[in-house]
């Protein structure tokens, strides 16, 4: 089966999708790009991708480099395999594992706290347990998420968490994968998230991108 006709398959299977790229359906919502990625395991099979990237950035291309993706498993727990000429047999219990696993994500309306649970619950299964590498994109999207909502709660609760956790974190490693200290990054990011205007000035540059405008539109409640 042609690779472009399993693209297709899955855009049916989530119409609020739309093509992106040869290989990923994205839909734009309001602060995020969100949606699949068929990824080419070998030249014969691939795998589904949850990918959320991130509307707030200011390089184009670190639009790319997803906050966020978790692959699809199967009913038993491990990764969903498919090849090309198994596809038309293997589709209909993939998309009931899609649906189970990424249902309440790909739909017109998404609640934060679903993105928050499945975000955790990814998070949960990371090892080692406390990498920054893992964390600060993860981090980021959260509090970029608590941000947008509007919720003084919510953004308390991320900030605790990120204080939480960086406690965990070696100071020499870090600032040699980042070239920064700890304290520079919770400063840079916490700035970031703090002017809504500027914020959203950003999101909105991107989403005027030809490309990206011409993507369907869902919405995070």
């Amino acid at each position: 089966m042609e690779f472009k006709n399993i693209v297709n398959d899955w855009q049916k299977q989530y119409p609020i999708l739309s093509p992106y790229t040869p290989s990923t359906l994205y839909a734009k919502a309001d602060i995020i790009l969100i949606g699949l990625r068929l990824d080419k395991v070998m030249s014969d099979t691939y795998r589904l991708i949850l990918e959320i990237l991130p509307l707030w950035v200011q390089e184009k291309r670190k639009i790319s480099i997803p906050a966020f993706f978790v692959e699809l498993f199967d009913k038993d727990g491990r990764q969903f395999f498919i090849k090309y000429q198994l596809h038309k047999y293997l589709f209909k219990a993939a998309a009931e594992c899609a649906n189970q696993q990424f249902g309440l994500i790909l739909r017109e309306s998404i609640r934060v706290n679903d993105i928050f649970r499945l975000i955790d619950s990814f998070s949960s299964t990371l090892r080692p347990k406390h990498n920054p590498i893992d964390w600060h994109r993860l981090f980021e999207l959260k509090l970029a998420l608590a941000f947008y909502s509007g919720e003084a709660n919510l953004i308390d609760t991320v900030k605790a968490e990120i204080e939480k956790e960086t406690k965990y974190w070696n100071e020499k490693e870090f600032n040699h994968l980042f070239m920064k200290s700890i304290k520079e990054w919770k400063s840079d990011l916490y700035q970031k998230m703090g002017n809504r205007e500027t914020f959203m000035k950003q999101v909105q540059l991107n989403l005027d991108n030809k490309k990206i405008s011409k993507l369907k539109q869902i919405h995070i409640l």
